[in-house]
């Protein structure tokens, strides 16, 4: 059995009673349309009217149903949490300034400031 295909804006998979995916499928969570360039395959927002297929109408609204001839649905559609890298990040973020509770210039302050200059070797005047 293939992996569920998760919606474009939540996540959430896809009911397989739902396939193929009709102009007017919604996402049984949030709602959301699912017959739309987000959730195809050749959406890439870094291309010409983002979308790499070269025949396909251009479709103005990317989140919103439309009757496209060459949508095709795409598991990869949903960004999830983020990747292992960017977690990583904000986990050594957190680490270094806290989770965004303190005050700025509050008793966490020099400690923040003494790790920012031994990180960047900047010591503020």
């Amino acid at each position: 059995m293939p992996d569920p295909i998760p919606c474009w804006r939540c996540g959430t998979p896809i009911d397989e009673a739902s396939l193929p995916v009709r102009h007017a499928e919604v996402c049984g969570k949030c709602n959301a349309d699912l017959h739309v360039c987000r959730q195809c395959t050749f959406y890439n927002p870094r291309v010409a009217d983002a979308c790499e297929e070269p025949i396909a109408t251009a479709v103005a609204i990317k989140e919103r149903a439309n009757y496209c001839d060459y949508f095709k649905l795409s598991a990869k559609a949903w960004p999830g949490a983020g990747d292992a890298a960017s977690a990583r990040a904000r986990s050594e973020l957190e680490a270094l300034f806290g989770d965004g509770a303190s005050v700025p210039g509050g008793a966490d302050a020099a400690g923040n400031q003494s790790e920012l200059e031994r990180l960047f070797g900047v010591r503020k005047e």
